[in-house]
């Protein structure tokens, strides 16, 4: 991890969502952590050296940001609706998954537990940990269940999937609307320093760049339906918005999933047939 600030280290180089620890003096908050269990163990490791883990913060319901909640026990804290998806997960299934993404991997699973949101909120709510207070805020967009994690006494953000900071994005099961606005709320709050779900850590300016790409992406997909293509034409065919960001780290190849999960789920909304959902 990297230090940010006299009281917050955050990652940004591994596979999965960005997380970070918060040194509140009195104990360490986590917010989300590594989707890998080597890395999660690297974590733990220098979590220990720093002093007592308190509590772990979800942003959102995709297993880049819980998987390793496991592997610690402390309560997790996060929306009601990240509790109900991960409750809902087929764990069997989610391990198999995990344990393909390195030789260690699949060993450092055997006997896992994800350890689910003991406390959970629905629109915000405050977590005073020491002498630090986290904000949580619903701000849904890249799914119904983001939180922003604001940290008042540090002028930090942790902007969960909303921003995807010079990478490209999932859409899998976003609602470009609710995106918009919560980037709008997101400019709103009172911190410079935005610690993006992926990608480097960025502030306030970055926020324009996300939500035209947005927009982009929404009138890339309305073209195809309104030529007249078939939800699996479009699907088929809608090949090329990759290429203006590259792909997080350790998602090289995946690029061609990535797009047909948008453009299906963008195809949806533009046909008013509803929003997919997606572990």
């Amino acid at each position: 991890m990297k230090q940010l600030s006299s009281n917050v280290w955050v990652e940004t180089g591994q596979r999965g969502s960005n997380h970070g620890v918060i040194d509140t003096g009195d104990g360490l908050v986590l917010i989300d952590g590594p989707q890998k269990p080597s890395d999660t163990v690297h974590l733990k490791a220098e979590i220990e050296g720093m002093g007592t883990l308190k509590y772990i913060l979800n942003t959102e319901p995709h297993g880049d940001h819980w998987t390793s909640n496991g592997y610690f026990d402390v309560p997790v804290v996060s929306h009601r609706g990240v509790r109900e998806r991960m409750l809902e997960t087929d764990m069997a299934a989610h391990v198999e998954r995990v344990g393909t993404f390195g030789p260690d991997e699949a060993e450092l699973l055997v006997g896992y537990h994800a350890n689910a949101p003991v406390l959970t909120y629905e629109t915000s709510m405050k977590l005073y940990v020491g002498n630090h207070t986290f904000r949580l805020i619903n701000m849904p967009g890249h799914t119904p269940y983001q939180s922003a994690i604001l940290i008042e006494e540090e002028g930090v953000v942790f902007t969960s999937d909303n921003v995807f900071c010079g990478v490209h994005m999932w859409i899998q099961e976003g609602d470009p609307d609710a995106w918009q606005q919560s980037l709008v709320d997101l400019s709103a709050l009172p911190a410079e320093t935005f610690v993006a779900g992926h990608g480097p850590v960025t502030d306030k300016s970055y926020l324009d760049e996300q939500g035209s790409f947005i927009s982009e992406w929404v009138e890339y997909v309305r073209g195809a339906v309104d030529r007249g293509m078939t939800k699996d034409e479009a699907v088929a065919s809608l090949t090329d918005m990759t290429e203006r960001y590259p792909m997080d780290v350790e998602q090289e190849g995946m690029a061609p999933h990535v797009m047909r999960l948008n453009v299906a789920n963008l195809y949806d909304y533009h046909a008013k047939a509803g929003i997919h959902t997606a572990q």
